[in-house]
């Protein structure tokens, strides 16, 4: 299992926004309490899955800081 720093622990306990189309390989492996899906790792790569590329539906980058409730092609999970 992963080791959560402070300022992801304190994501998760917030029950943060992600948004549900945000992956890694990390969520396939940890589930959804990965601290990748909260803080960009830089040992992990992230997709879309509705582009399946490395960009979202509007072309921004797909990464955990950008893919947030601000942004219009977010889902909530």
């Amino acid at each position: 299992m992963p080791t959560f720093d402070d300022s992801t622990r304190a994501l998760l306990e917030a029950d943060a926004s992600v948004c549900r189309h945000l992956r890694t390989k990390a969520l396939h492996v940890y589930g959804q309490d990965t601290p990748d899906a909260f803080a960009t790792s830089r040992s992990s790569s992230y997709q879309c899955l509705r582009t399946q590329f490395v960009t979202g539906p509007d072309q921004g980058l797909c990464v955990p800081e950008d893919c947030h409730p601000g942004r219009g092609c977010f889902d909530p999970r």
